[in-house]
């Protein structure tokens, strides 16, 4: 091969999107449904900037991420993951009197999930605080199902989160704070727990805010 077809090669080959693509720091997010509504803009938001990588899969409790964390983050090898779990973890099922993770339980999961990520990668972990829950309306949205979502259980397992992650010395995205100042009973959904479309362009561009200031220099 010549010289001049070589640097031709070359040329093209640094020259493609593909290549252009893999050159930019990765960034996955983790998270229940929420984390999949404001997907969409982060994505948006970083574009030519990272590479966002975000499950099709609901990532539910901290049992759920703990289980797919290898799948989810681990074997993309990323230099952030943002994530989330909080909702799913403080389900609280009437009849058992006990939630879907007990709070002793999702702080062991979110110790475990941190020391994995930084043990089997080197990228920055960050972690979203859970949104707010209206009683209210989740109460009416989920009359007679066997389980309740409440806003006390969330600031009860959003301050075990704040504790472990302030200990590890994790930064936090405090998603929470973020819907309370942008007025609640706009910003969620009938359903009491979910988004409306400017809540999740929001936290869209929230959490690429977020990100954006720990991404490696491609």
């Amino acid at each position: 091969m010549t010289v001049l077809l070589r640097i031709a090669l070359l040329v093209l080959l640094t020259s493609c999107p593909l290549a252009a693509a893999d050159a930019l720091p990765k960034v996955v997010l983790i998270g229940d449904s929420i984390r999949l509504s404001y997907a969409p803009t982060v994505i948006e938001e970083l574009k030519g900037k990272a590479q966002v990588v975000s499950s099709r899969s609901n990532g539910g409790d901290s049992n759920n991420v703990l289980k797919h964390l290898a799948n989810w983050a681990i074997k993309e090898n990323p230099d952030v993951v943002h994530f989330n779990c909080g909702i799913h973890d403080t389900k609280f099922f009437k009849e058992q009197q006990s939630f879907q993770v007990t709070p002793e339980k999702y702080e062991a999961n979110l110790r475990e999930i941190v020391k994995r990520i930084r043990a089997k990668t080197t990228a920055v972990v960050i972690f979203a605080t859970t949104t707010p829950i209206l009683d209210e309306r989740a109460l009416s949205k989920r009359r007679g199902r066997a389980y309740a979502l409440t806003g006390q259980a969330v600031e009860r397992y959003n301050a075990i989160a704040l504790h472990v992650m302030a200990e590890l010395k994790v930064p936090i995205n405090d998603l929470n704070k973020v819907v309370g100042e942008g007025g609640v009973k706009e910003l969620l959904d009938a359903d009491g727990v979910h988004l409306t479309r400017s809540a999740r362009e929001l936290l869209g561009r929230r959490v690429a805010e977020f990100v954006k200031g720990r991404l490696k220099k491609p």
